[in-house]
């Protein structure tokens, strides 16, 4: 939680010809870690110029506080895109029959392949700011549909989701694409690929129909354990900032020890 800080100072103003010095109070912003997050030049009782004052306060915050660098929608997609397929080598690095490919660069097809035991899966990866639109849904329908994979996954990493349109209403839903089961994913912990991935293998090759039911039942225990791990991934975060609180304090005693 950023800390606000408010200090008097005084502030002298050069022009051409004169110099003039005002009294303001200064409010400063500032994270755990030390670093600015905002700083302002306030008028108080000052007779400093309004116009002025807004030139100051520019200088300040850019100098001190530098804006973040626009980032394209390319770039963001990139690095969700990145982080997606850094999570399923982690798990290919333990399982032999867990092979990861990038076809981000293979027109009409996914932005990877997973093949998991002979399997191969088509997985999509969208980071909309708004609902994923129906003609990416479709988009990825058509490479799902080609002859090489047997079952998929679209994720949408941030939570808002899919459009009404495809009524996807669910962070976790699986449906059946042409015979083939296909998961659609929304802020969902990326923990879940794997347990959805073996759900999925579960109705390949099936010769009757899949029970709509038994998806919904499916869907509900997948859904579970995403809560618990959203509940564990929380704790051990609350337990990293007091880690980090100790360890700033720590070493405030031994500065003020050696002082």
């Amino acid at each position: 939680m950023a800390k606000i800080e408010h200090c008097k100072t005084s502030i002298s103003i050069y022009t051409m010809s004169t110099e003039r010095s005002y009294n303001v109070t200064m409010k400063v912003a500032f994270g755990e870690e030390g670093s600015f997050e905002s700083i302002r030049v306030t008028k108080a009782r000052s007779l400093i110029p309004d116009t002025i004052l807004d030139r100051v306060n520019q200088v300040l915050q850019d100098t001190l506080v530098p804006a973040p660098p626009v980032r394209t929608t390319v770039a963001i997609g990139d690095d969700a895109e990145q982080k997606v397929m850094n999570y399923l080598r982690g798990i290919s690095a333990v399982n032999m029959d867990f092979i990861v490919l990038d076809t981000s660069n293979k027109t009409g097809h996914g932005d990877l392949v997973v093949v998991y035991k002979g399997k191969h899966f088509c997985i999509e990866v969208k980071c909309y700011s708004k609902p994923v639109p129906m003609k990416e849904i479709d988009k990825y329908h058509r490479s799902l549909e080609l002859p090489e994979y047997h079952g998929g996954i679209m994720i949408q990493m941030n939570q808002q989701g899919y459009c009404a349109e495809a009524n996807l209403t669910s962070p976790i839903d699986i449906r059946m694409v042409e015979g083939k089961p296909s998961a659609y994913i929304a802020a969902t912990d990326l923990g879940m690929l794997y347990p959805i991935i073996n759900v999925l293998m579960m109705h390949m090759d099936m010769t009757c129909p899949v029970d709509k039911n038994e998806l919904d039942e499916k869907c509900k225990a997948l859904l579970s354990i995403n809560e618990r791990l959203v509940d564990l991934r929380s704790a051990v975060d609350i337990q990293k900032k007091a880690i980090a609180k100790m360890e700033t304090t720590i070493q405030s005693i031994a500065s003020l020890t050696l002082a």
